[in-house]
């Protein structure tokens, strides 16, 4: 990955390496034909297994609608499955298809082959923004 230099604007380089980031993440996704909304929530249910449209919103601080629509496409796509709560008849619980399953195993193999290109000054740029925010 391209070195970002750090000439004393550190949100200015951090802001920079995010987008190269997001650049990477969104390449190697379109190879699967996933958005990065979507890679998010699959990742989700695979550690959530029998969340409900709900859970997802809230853990992922979207609104209801747009992971509603973003499971539509998932269902659409044969990658999540949607049946009803045992335990409520009126809640819709979402999991991971096998396909989603193994959709998901190639997503966290994209994150670690972005993850791999970081340069050491990529990673302390990264962790010094997030430990300033954890701060402010």
């Amino acid at each position: 990955m391209r070195e970002v230099k750090n000439d004393g604007q550190e949100e200015l380089a951090f802001l920079e390496l995010v987008l190269q980031l997001h650049r990477e993440y969104r390449r190697n996704l379109e190879t699967i034909h996933v958005t990065p909304l979507q890679a998010v929530v699959l990742l989700f249910l695979r550690c959530h297994a029998e969340s409900n449209v709900m859970d997802a919103a809230a853990a992922l601080r979207l609104t209801q609608p747009v992971v509603s629509e973003v499971v539509i496409d998932l269902v659409r796509k044969r990658l999540v499955t949607k049946r009803r709560s045992v335990s409520d008849s009126r809640a819709v619980c979402l999991s991971l298809s096998r396909q989603g399953d193994a959709l998901v195993r190639q997503i966290k193999q994209g994150v670690r082959q972005v993850n791999s290109s970081l340069t050491q000054p990529d990673r302390k740029t990264l962790g010094g923004m997030t430990r300033k925010d954890r701060r402010s």
